[in-house]
């Protein structure tokens, strides 16, 4: 599990150094608050969230948080390198580095780990609505930058997907 956690922490972060640190960092918290754990909880799913939430509990005591969270583009692009044969899907990397980071994590967690919307809702603390809710916006967000579409459009698709009341906020 301990590499799926480090992709997970270097994507959060957005280089491989900070990605490493925060893991440290995480993985001696979740050692000394052990008692957080609770039995039948999937361990993936419980180490998956103490992650992402001592990252933002760092990112709060931030003075300036949202530079704390801005994403460096070439060591983001490092991220996804193939070491096999060097191929870099440049379009891809630009798609995911531009996206807000609850929607990149949710990617993440849902097509790259492979955790139900119910889980990856537990992992980023909000409903399985909310998850589904994301990645219709991922899906919309990727159809602008494919056919040039404004993005005012895409938000006139996706929101009557979601009527009111169906969970918290994506």
């Amino acid at each position: 599990m301990l590499p799926r956690l480090k992709r997970f922490a270097d994507i959060l972060v957005g280089e491989r150094d900070a990605g490493a640190s925060l893991l440290g960092r995480a993985l001696q918290a979740m050692l000394a608050e052990q008692y957080r754990y609770q039995r039948g909880t999937a361990l993936d799913v419980w180490a998956f969230g103490e992650i992402y939430r001592h990252w933002l509990h760092e990112l709060r005591g931030a003075a300036d948080p949202v530079a704390q969270a801005k994403i460096d583009e070439t060591r983001f692009g490092a991220l996804f390198h193939a070491e096999q044969d060097g191929y870099v899907d440049a379009p891809v990397i630009a798609f995911l580095r531009h996206l807000p980071a609850q929607q990149r994590l949710t990617l993440l967690l849902v097509y790259g780990e492979g955790f139900d919307h119910r889980d990856a809702g537990r992992v980023l603390d909000v409903s399985a609505d909310t998850i589904a809710a994301r990645l219709i916006r991922i899906s919309a967000t990727l159809a602008d930058r494919l056919s040039d579409r404004p993005p005012a459009q895409a938000e006139a698709i996706v929101e009557p997907l979601y009527p009111e009341g169906l969970g918290g906020s994506p």
